[in-house]
This record gives structure tokens, C-alpha cells and sequence, in this order.
């Protein structure tokens, strides 16, 4: 088991254990061993981006970790490698990323906001951005 913080709206975040859910193709699961709280982190606590955020949203974005496991097609990690995550996923079909510019994506998800965050023991992410 491993446990996971929710952000659940009215400033409340509830810790809950969660059963890991190994990587898919083309995805990384980090171990976390740290993680950040930035500014964003705190606007979306005190409901300030709840327009963006589900509830029951898990956030956080600014994490370090290991390598726990790959899913199939990723070759560039390896296990037990220290990895951070740069949380930008672009879509890498838009006209901005075409040109180069993927970090002005027309459909650039933040990880962490638009997805579930690293405030959990293990975190999966599109390999790209680790």
C-alpha cells in the first residue's frame, strides 16, 4: 500500500492509502522522496483555482524521486535511477510544438493541476518529462 494526499476543496486535503497502479506504455513510476509546495500549491488549497481543479484532485508538481518502474517503450531509465519531473506534458502536435515551442503548447497539461500530482508515495508520468 501507499498513501496519497486529496485536495478536497474548503481548504482540506485528507490522506488516504491507495494501491499503487504500475506504469503505462510510455510512462514512468516515480518514487517520490520529496516534494515541493509552491505558490500554485497554496492557490489551489485555499480554492483558487478550483474552476481548474477537481476535487479530489492530488497535487503537487516540484518532486524528486527514483525510478520504481517503466512502462513498455521506455528505454532511456533506468530502476533506482534519481529522477526529478519537469511537469509540462505537451501535446507535440499542436502548431506551437511543431515549431519547437512545445512549452507554449495549445494543449499543454500541467501535471499536478490538469493531472493527479506527486503528493503521493508513487507517482506516474509520461517518461518525456522526467
Amino acid at each position: 500500500m501507499a498513501r496519497a494526499a486529496f485536495y478536497e476543496r474548503d481548504e482540506t486535503i485528507r490522506v488516504r492509502e491507495v494501491e499503487p497502479v504500475p506504469p503505462g506504455p510510455g510512462q514512468v513510476q516515480v518514487r517520490i522522496a520529496y516534494v515541493g509546495i509552491c505558490g500554485t500549491d497554496l492557490h489551489i488549497y485555499h480554492g483558487r483555482m478550483d474552476q481548474r481543479v477537481s476535487p479530489t484532485q492530488i497535487m503537487g508538481h516540484e518532486i524528486s524521486g527514483t525510478v520504481a518502474a517503466v512502462g513498455d517503450g521506455v528505454e532511456h531509465l533506468r530502476l533506482g535511477q534519481k529522477v526529478t519531473v519537469m511537469p509540462l506534458d505537451p501535446c507535440g502536435t499542436c502548431p506551437a510544438c511543431l515549431a519547437g515551442h512545445s512549452h507554449i503548447c495549445l494543449n499543454l497539461k500541467f501535471l499536478g493541476i490538469d493531472t493527479p500530482g506527486g503528493f503521493q508515495s508513487y507517482w506516474n508520468v509520461p517518461a518525456h518529462t522526467v
